[in-house]
C-alpha cells in the first residue's frame, strides 16, 4: 500500500473518495480457488504447486467479494504494489463498480476517467456483466510524483 506521500496517489484517492469509491487494501497475492472468488490478471505456480494470482495491470480482476456487494459496496478501488508488464510498481489503482446497468456503467466510467485524468498515464477498461449488474473495472497506472503536476 503506497504512503500517498506524493500530490499524484493523495489526489487519485481523495478524488475517488469525494465520488463515493470505498478505498479497499491492495493484497498483493490471493490464492487461485478462493471462495470468496478474488482474482488478478497474472496467475503464477509456487514451487509446492500451489497457484496464486498476482495483483498485477489488466482489467481481468475482481476485488469485491459478492458478499460486499449484497451489503451495499458498489464502487471501490485499491492503490498500490502490482506486476506491470515492464517490471514491478507501487502505483496501479484497480478500480470496481457495479451499476444496475450498462449506460450507468458506462457513464461511470467516463466520470472515472475524467476526474482521474491529471494522475494517470496509463488507464484500461472493462466492462461486464456479473451478479446482476453491469460491472466496470478500470486499472490506471498512476504517474510519478515527480513527473507530474497536478491542477485542482
Amino acid at each position: 500500500m503506497p504512503l500517498f506521500d506524493d500530490e499524484i496517489c493523495e489526489g487519485a484517492a481523495e478524488a475517488l473518495a469525494e465520488a463515493g469509491f470505498t478505498r479497499l487494501l491492495a493484497v498483493p497475492a490471493v490464492p487461485a480457488g478462493t471462495p470468496r472468488g478474488f482474482r488478478y490478471p497474472l496467475r503464477t505456480k509456487t514451487s509446492d504447486g500451489g497457484e496464486w494470482f498476482l495483483r498485477s495491470w489488466g482489467t481481468d480482476f475482481e476485488i469485491v467479494s459478492r458478499s460486499w456487494l449484497r451489503r451495499g459496496m458498489r464502487a471501490s478501488f485499491s492503490l498500490g504494489w502490482a506486476v506491470m508488464p515492464e517490471g514491478q510498481t507501487d502505483r496501479l489503482l484497480l478500480l470496481e463498480a457495479f451499476e444496475p446497468d450498462a449506460a450507468a456503467a458506462d457513464e461511470r466510467g467516463r466520470r472515472v476517467l475524467e476526474m482521474l485524468e491529471p494522475y494517470v498515464c496509463r488507464s484500461a477498461v472493462a466492462g461486464s456483466a456479473q451478479w446482476g449488474y453491469a460491472a466496470l473495472r478500470v486499472a490506471a497506472l498512476l504517474r510519478s510524483g515527480a513527473a507530474a503536476e497536478v491542477s485542482r
